[in-house]
């Protein structure tokens, strides 16, 4: 079975058939796609942590935003049962220089295989996404707020990575070339950035996505 990365195209994401990428990427000028043996190779590959660049969706400046300040990196993952049965993955993420946002964004093109990990599935998509973001603006440093332990832990070597996909996280972090602080933070304890990044990760599972 292979699988088809799309990272430019009308929606960047991970396709399982050909018909499905073909539709994402026929007829749209400068397409970017590839086929992989596995499903998290074409994640990343997707998410642009390759170093080819961002998904067209997320190119939201073409010039590299002036950075005054530390940089900070909010993600979460959302896993909800559909009430056809079933559940609905989302991510999000948000970056913020000081008190000002330079960018958010939050999808549902979460991995098939990646699923079994449920919330940290995309949690683990939506930091992919933010590194690929700062990567493409040059952003060479950010602290990473995060609620779940091993999106830290993984990268860092005191948790050793034993999925496939959580083996290409862990080798897209230390690839990407940013210097990353990791702070975590208690999930649903009020902090605003991360309520934030929960409700937008929670809207993307229900289908409420950022263009």
């Amino acid at each position: 079975m292979k699988f088809y990365g799309v990272q430019k195209g009308r929606q960047p994401g991970v396709y399982t058939t050909w018909e499905a990428c073909r539709a994402q990427v026929e007829g749209f000028s400068g397409a970017k796609y590839e086929s992989f043996k596995t499903s998290q190779e074409a994640e990343v590959f997707a998410s642009g942590s390759s170093g080819q660049g961002a998904p067209r969706k997320e190119r939201r400046r073409k010039r590299a935003p002036k950075i005054h300040g530390p940089v900070g990196i909010w993600v979460d993952g959302a896993c909800l049962q559909h009430a056809e049965g079933g559940m609905r993955f989302g991510w999000a993420y948000l970056v913020m220089e000081g008190g000002q946002e330079l960018h958010r964004a939050n999808g549902n093109d979460v991995s098939p295989e990646a699923h079994v990990h449920r919330n940290v599935a995309g949690e683990i998509t939506a930091v992919l996404r933010a590194l690929a973001w700062c990567e493409h603006q040059r952003i060479p440093a950010a602290t990473v707020y995060y609620d779940y332990q091993g999106l830290a832990s993984w990268p860092q070597g005191s948790w050793k990575a034993k999925m496939p996909f959580t083996q290409a996280y862990v080798k897209a972090v230390r690839n990407s070339g940013m210097v990353l602080t990791w702070k975590k933070v208690l999930a649903h304890s009020g902090e605003p950035y991360n309520e934030v990044v929960d409700q937008l990760a929670r809207a993307a599972a229900q289908g409420k996505c950022q263009e």
